[in-house]
């Protein structure tokens, strides 16, 4: 695996999709994994159709050395991720232990009836590690396959960034031995913009024509073009 790998946020639900739900949780993703200098090479966003996620799973993997997922890990019959990745990862889904009691404890905390189907939420894919989720029923699921690894979690995101926060990133840096980054923005007021790029453009003119571009050398062609602010 590459030191600093490509990664690919996949979101999955129907919802997204029709604008009843705004994706909040690839920003989130996105500025978080940034400050670890890894690279969001694309974001997807896939209906609740298990053909579809094979599909988007297939392409991701073509482009990223990690694929992070959120969405369709609830309780419903709509909710097919956790099923998708078990055929997926040719795999069956067992009871993790851990994770029906903690479900258990959740529901007597609330005095509320556990139904068949919270107690299916701690069903996981023999194949995966278990990433505990503190905040919520459904736990992450981490999988390897092919020098590419596959992350799922839940897309509520309260319960996202839990996970991000306390076993994706941590899993992430361990695994990949990834630099710290700090991102330095810096605000000007009362400069149009065409003003502002005479003043940085010996700066520019010092960078790499990757860096500066954002794109790598085209075969046959050279470096790319500089990317000048309008």
């Amino acid at each position: 695996m590459p030191l600093i790998p490509d990664v690919e946020i996949m979101t999955i639900g129907d919802e997204l999709l029709y604008g009843q739900v705004i994706d909040t949780n690839s920003a989130f993703m996105g500025q978080e994994l940034g400050k670890l200098g890894l690279r969001v090479r694309q974001i997807t966003s896939v209906s609740d159709r298990a053909d579809e996620i094979v599909a988007a799973l297939d392409q991701a993997r073509q482009r990223a050395q990690v694929v992070l997922m959120t969405g369709g890990l609830g309780p419903t019959k709509d909710d097919l991720t956790k099923h998708v990745l078990a055929r997926y990862f040719n795999s069956e889904l067992v009871l993790h232990a851990p994770t029906l009691e903690h479900v258990e404890g959740i529901f007597r905390r609330f005095n509320r009836p556990m139904l068949e189907v919270n107690r299916q939420q701690a069903m996981v894919p023999a194949a995966c590690q278990v990433l505990f989720n503190e905040v919520g029923t459904a736990p992450g699921m981490w999988f390897e396959d092919q020098g590419t690894v596959f992350m799922s979690m839940p897309g509520v995101p309260h319960e996202m960034k839990y996970l991000m926060t306390h076993e994706v990133l941590p899993r992430l840096q361990q695994h990949f031995q990834t630099p710290a980054i700090e991102h330095v923005v810096v605000q000007t007021v009362g400069l149009g913009e065409s003003f502002l790029a005479q003043q940085i453009e010996q700066w520019e003119a010092a960078l790499p024509p990757e860096r500066e571009a954002g794109l790598p050398a085209l075969p046959g062609r050279g470096a790319p073009a500089p990317h000048r602010p309008r």
